[in-house]
């Protein structure tokens, strides 16, 4: 096989898979470590995949977001259903950490059937989108804009986010998986959102389906942190639960 087609099917697996070891690409090409890694050598010199111990990640997947205005048409459906079931776990009068993800942003949508809520966001189109509510008290974080998700991140942004406590926080993340946990493709995503998780309480992951199995470069939190893993699928959520509940039990006394 031509190096040329050898290294566009590594490129396409590792598009499946994001992460690919060598040893999973000597067995679906049927060539040698030494020929395999050779490939990596130079798809890592061409930037378009980074190498680790063992395999490599694909740059696409690790730096690319895409526009937020794509990501809220997509699973909107799957999206809404999500929202629905975090609302059970809202009550008047709480403060909330809401993140600049196109699924939270939805449930921000829901935020009319309560009242007087302390909202404390990095979303920008959530601020605009409560800003006229007079019942809901809306509080910015401030920092640098990142055009494509509509984030406010960096230093300044974890800073402000960290002076405050919230009854729970609700995010969303790049991606997760039971071994994994949730995990960010942008450093700058994972620093605010780790400060939103300590600062919380209550902690509650919402992720459609498609984002299940899926790990990328930042691993935010293992879904042990989290209350409750949300999706549109009862027997994922269950199955969170369950593996949960059996890692609990694993930790020694």
């Amino acid at each position: 096989m031509a190096s040329l087609n050898r290294k566009e099917l590594i490129l396409n697996c590792m598009r499946d898979k994001n992460f690919v070891t060598v040893e999973y690409l000597c067995s679906v090409l049927y060539v040698s470590g030494a020929t395999i890694r050779r490939d990596l050598k130079e798809l890592e010199e061409s930037r378009q995949i980074r190498r680790t111990r063992g395999g490599a990640l694909l740059i696409e997947g690790i730096a690319n977001e895409d526009p937020l205005a794509m990501r809220e048409n997509r699973n909107e459906m799957q999206k809404q259903i999500i929202a629905s079931q975090a609302c059970k776990f809202i009550k008047d009068g709480m403060t909330l950490f809401l993140d600049s993800s196109s699924t939270v942003f939805i449930l921000a949508r829901n935020l009319d059937q309560f009242s007087n809520l302390r909202i404390i966001t990095n979303g920008v189109k959530t601020v605009l989108l409560l800003s006229d509510r007079k019942d809901i008290a809306v509080m910015c974080t401030g920092g640098s804009l990142r055009s494509g998700s509509k984030s406010l991140v960096g230093q300044s942004a974890v800073e402000y986010a960290g002076r405050f406590n919230a009854d729970a926080v609700f995010m969303s993340s790049r991606g997760f998986s039971l071994s994994g946990g949730s995990t960010e493709a942008s450093e700058d995503e994972y620093f605010i959102k780790r400060e939103f998780i300590s600062k919380s309480k209550e902690k509650y992951l919402l992720c459609d389906t498609s984002k299940m199995n899926s790990d990328y470069l930042c691993r935010t939190a293992p879904l042990t942190a989290f209350t409750e893993v949300i999706t549109e699928s009862q027997e994922v959520n269950a199955l969170c639960r369950k593996h949960k509940k059996e890692s609990c039990a694993k930790r020694p006394l």
